[in-house]
């Protein structure tokens, strides 16, 4: 886990301590098709033995940490792993279908070898084009990053200084972690998103900034293979 410090800033004009708005962002428990490494997006597969687990140590876990807001994904595979965050901290959750992974289009449902046969064109494009790059049916990985900013910039209003759950997936983490870094999305990435993994994100001088990546503490001592 890669870790920063303070969660308050002082007021030029008053040096006193500042509320910063906190946003968690926490993946899915592993599912049949991440076992079987089908592309998801937008479609779902339940959660494996594995994953389940997954989601009960990650609510225990949240026993520990309170939260003033829970956020989730509003497919099958973060439903569950909400509801078990949900009975850690005691907050209900709120779906929201901007929170969902970037759709894949005609991807979904398909594995790689699958995918090269029936649509080696658009793989090609796929693995070539790019952040701008459409899928057909689908979208962009920026078409993804605009709709998570959207919804970062109204929670971020709605809940000032708050601390904020969201549940939701690899994808739509990964592309709020390289904006919140400075980075392109076009920049290889260079860092996991586990299942249930933790990460952080804290707004501070009018941007995100990322305090913590990769937290999976609660599975550590725990891992089932």
């Amino acid at each position: 886990m890669i870790q920063t410090d303070a969660l308050n800033h002082e007021c030029p004009l008053t040096n006193r301590k500042m509320p910063e708005t906190e946003v968690i962002l926490i993946r899915h428990g592993e599912t049949e098709w991440n076992v079987a490494q089908r592309f998801q997006g937008h479609q779902d597969s339940d959660l494996t033995e594995k994953g389940k687990f997954q989601v009960e140590t990650l609510g225990v876990r949240f026993q520990e940490e309170e939260l003033d807001q829970l956020y989730s994904s509003d497919l099958l595979r973060t439903r569950k792993t909400a509801e078990a965050v949900s009975r850690g901290t005691g907050r209900q959750v709120e779906l929201d279908v901007r929170l969902r992974e970037k759709n894949l289009g005609i991807f979904e449902g398909l594995n790689v070898p699958e995918i090269q046969k029936k649509y080696s064109d658009a793989y090609k494009a796929f693995k070539t084009g790019g952040s701008r790059y459409r899928i057909e049916s689908g979208e962009s990985t920026l078409d993804l990053l605009v709709r998570g900013l959207e919804f970062l910039e109204e929670i971020r209003k709605k809940h000032e200084g708050r601390k904020i759950g969201i549940v939701t997936h690899g994808g739509f983490i990964s592309v709020i972690l390289k904006y919140s870094l400075g980075m392109s999305q076009d920049t290889p990435t260079r860092f996991i998103i586990p299942n249930t993994s933790v990460h952080r994100i804290i707004w501070r001088k009018e941007k995100w900034v990322v305090s913590s990546m990769g937290d999976v503490f609660h599975l550590n001592g725990f891992q089932k293979s």
